[in-house]
Formats: structure tokens, sequence, C-alpha cells
């Protein structure tokens, strides 16, 4: 595990830099941002599912990862990973073989001023049919700038729009984000459901 995160490690800077020649900006704009990052890694397990669920329950439920991208690499097994199209409609990711699947976060967004958005994803169950056999593992990298690095809108992103975010700090806005987390209900309260 150790040996694979170092090799995520390498990946996301590349994948930083090539962000950072797409923005006009020189290749190493990023480095100084990311070079203490705070990434986590998670192993996701998806257990088969050999039993029916209820209607409408998902495997993840919908949302956008908080960092400057997430580096995620999965199995082709039934159910999966689908992402919200701009129209609000769902689309199946295809899972390549010997590839990655890379979403951006909150945070490439804030310093894009949304010319490039965090992806809405979501992890849905296999067809009933499928559910047994149906288990997967996902190894998931987000990757966090540096915890003082400043998130503020990027020059070239400002061209022709004014910023639409604060300033903020990785770390503040990881604290932010966990502390929506955090009071959102997960459960309807007996009473009130």
């Amino acid at each position: 595990m150790t040996a694979y995160y170092r090799e995520m490690e390498k990946l996301a800077a590349l994948l930083m830099e090539l962000c950072a020649r797409a923005l006009d900006l020189s290749p190493d704009w990023f480095a100084d941002k990311i070079d203490k990052h705070i990434t986590n890694m998670v192993v996701s397990n998806y257990p088969d599912q050999p039993e029916a669920l209820e209607e409408g329950q998902l495997r993840a439920g919908a949302h956008t990862d908080y960092g400057g991208l997430t580096i995620l690499k999965t199995e082709d097994k039934p159910g999966g990973l689908e992402v919200q199209t701009s129209d609000g409609r769902w689309e199946a990711v295809p899972i390549v073989p010997g590839a990655f699947i890379i979403n951006l976060g909150d945070l490439m967004a804030q310093w894009t001023n949304d010319d490039w958005v965090s992806t809405m994803h979501r992890v849905v169950n296999p067809p009933r049919d499928l559910g047994v056999g149906s288990r997967r593992q996902s190894l998931v990298f987000f990757h966090q700038p540096n915890y003082d690095a400043v998130i503020e809108c990027i020059p070239t992103c400002a061209v022709e729009k004014a910023p639409k975010y604060a300033k903020t700090t990785s770390i503040e806005h990881l604290e932010m984000k966990m502390n929506q987390m955090n009071d959102t209900p997960k459960f309807k309260d007996a009473e009130t459901a």
C-alpha cells in the first residue's frame, strides 16, 4: 500500500503539471502547493449483495470530492461509478482495463473559478440479478494540496469574469467541508418522518 501511495503521489504531481499547462500557467505553478500535500487514500470495499436492497439505495450517495483531484482504481464489476452530466442525467463511467479514473475536486473548481467543475458522482448498486458476485474494491487517492496552500482564483481564470470564491487555504476548506458533513442529518428522526 505504501508503494502504491508513493506512485500515486508521482502521478498526482504529473497531473497537476498537466493542469497547469492546460491553464496557460508555468508547468511548476502547482508544485509549491502540493509538495507537502495532505492526501488521504482509502480502500473502499463494496460487498456482494445476496439480498434485495431498499428501492433507490446507493453504495455511495451523490457528492463531489473536496480536494484538487481524485485518482480512482477500481474493478469492472456490476454496479459502479456514475457521473452527473451538465443536464442532470447520470451516466455510468466505463472501466478501462489498466486505466485510472480522474475526478476534479472542489478546490480545483475554486482555483479555476468554475472553468473546470468538480465532478458530481455516486456509486450505484448492481442490478438485482447480478448482486451475487458483485463485490468490488476501489483504491481512492484523494489528492489534497498542502494544508497551508492558498486557494484563490488562478490569474488566467479571472480574465473574463470576477473571482466567484473567497480566498481560503486547503485546510480551512477541508475543515469547512468536514463540518458541513457532520452537520448533515444522516437519518430521519422517527418523530419527524
